[in-house]
């Protein structure tokens, strides 16, 4: 029933490869804007807590946000224009 089923699709694992690669540039810009988006929560985050002994903690979880969700958004760019492309 399935003996065909890797001449479906061209090249024999490219959903394999391109979730790798999906994963790979999303972990990528995680990295990227959390440490861009620290340069400007860290001075914000002191200034709206003036005087807090742990006033860097609320930059640090709006940085990790951000990194969140650029990687999502770059890991299903990635996805998609690779399924697009192999269809």
């Amino acid at each position: 029933m399935f003996e065909n089923i890797d001449s479906a699709k061209p090249g024999r694992h490219w959903l394999l490869l391109g979730s790798l690669k999906a994963i790979g540039v999303g972990i990528a810009c995680f990295f990227l804007a959390f440490f861009v988006s620290l340069l400007i929560t860290i001075p914000w985050s002191q200034h709206y807590w003036a005087g807090e002994a742990q006033a860097e903690l609320g930059g640090l979880a709006l940085s990790f946000y951000f990194g969140i969700a650029s990687g999502i958004a770059a890991a299903a760019y990635i996805l998609r224009r690779i399924t697009k492309s192999n269809r």
